[in-house]
């Protein structure tokens, strides 16, 4: 379950950042970056 929690999150933001600005480097580094925060929170949950 949270490993599908931290999956939907990189995907929405990885999406939405593409969308905004084109950039699929961009996209994936923010992606990455909320995955690890979503990891990170699950891990203290």
């Amino acid at each position: 379950m949270e490993r599908l929690i931290v999956v939907l999150l990189f995907a929405v933001s990885a999406v939405g950042i593409y969308v905004l600005t084109s950039s699929l480097l961009s996209a994936l580094f923010i992606g990455l970056l909320v995955g690890l925060v979503a990891v990170g929170t699950v891990a203290v949950l």
